[in-house]
């Protein structure tokens, strides 16, 4: 999820990436930018995008046939007014995930990819069983995916519902909470996946945390991943009562 310092910078650097920016707002923006670390950074998330999508055109023809597939990479990557970029940073983002898999990097590499992916969809999209109440979507996620998952309570997160998902292929649930106004997702990895090794892994880690290609943090502890804007949002997540 890109963040600038404000709505109104994102939506100009949005539109300076589209080429649809005005001459005042592209000068304006080169002003701003040394002084503004949130929003180079937001442009430097924007560039990243772009390389992503240009590096599919040397896929083989065969992986560009799976990839058209998926929903077109060409939507405009912002929206006038109170609109954010989630929606279009979900598309680039599946196309990232598209090309990394395809450049056979390493599987735990590639499950990290999928869950901001997945995270940034979440964003973009509707939730399957909206509610706060947690026995609801215990009771939803049993009926739904055949078993017991427990819903945690997160210091200082509400609980916004659940969504299915699949990671490493194995349809699993993320659900859905907002820490004051960051998104966070905590994902339960299928039982002998590629996504539950991966939680072992990066448990293991220093600080049990990595950034994905799109600078969501990712945090795991055994059999339970935290996807977030901040580290420590991320942590919380794991924290859970």
């Amino acid at each position: 999820m890109l963040m600038a310092c404000n709505e109104t910078w994102l939506e100009i650097l949005s539109a300076w990436h589209d080429g649809e920016a005005t001459a005042d707002e592209v000068e304006r923006a080169r002003a701003h930018l040394p002084h503004c670390s949130a929003c180079l950074t937001s442009r430097a998330r924007f560039q990243l995008l772009r390389t992503a999508l240009r590096s599919t055109h040397q896929v083989s023809s065969q992986e560009r046939a799976s990839q058209e597939k998926a929903p077109p990479p060409s939507p405009l990557w912002r929206q006038r007014g109170r609109g954010m970029v989630t929606g279009a940073l979900a598309v680039a983002a599946v196309v990232l995930l598209l090309f990394r898999v395809s450049s056979f990097h390493q599987e735990g590499t590639v499950v990290l990819d999928e869950l901001e992916v997945r995270h940034l969809t979440a964003l973009a999209s509707p939730i399957d069983f909206e509610s706060s109440d947690r026995e609801a979507v215990r009771t939803w996620i049993a009926s739904d995916l055949g078993r017991e998952v427990d819903v945690p309570v997160i210091p200082g997160a509400r609980l916004l519902g659940v969504r299915r998902c699949h990671l490493s292929g194995r349809p699993t649930v993320s659900l859905m909470y907002r820490r004051g106004k960051e998104p966070l997702s905590l994902f339960l990895p299928p039982a002998g996946t590629a996504a539950e090794v991966e939680t072992d892994r990066l448990a293991r880690a220093r600080s049990g945390c990595t950034v994905g290609p799109l600078g969501s943090a990712v945090c795991a502890r055994p059999g339970l991943f935290a996807v977030a804007e901040t580290k420590g949002t991320a942590l919380a997540g794991l924290q859970s009562n």
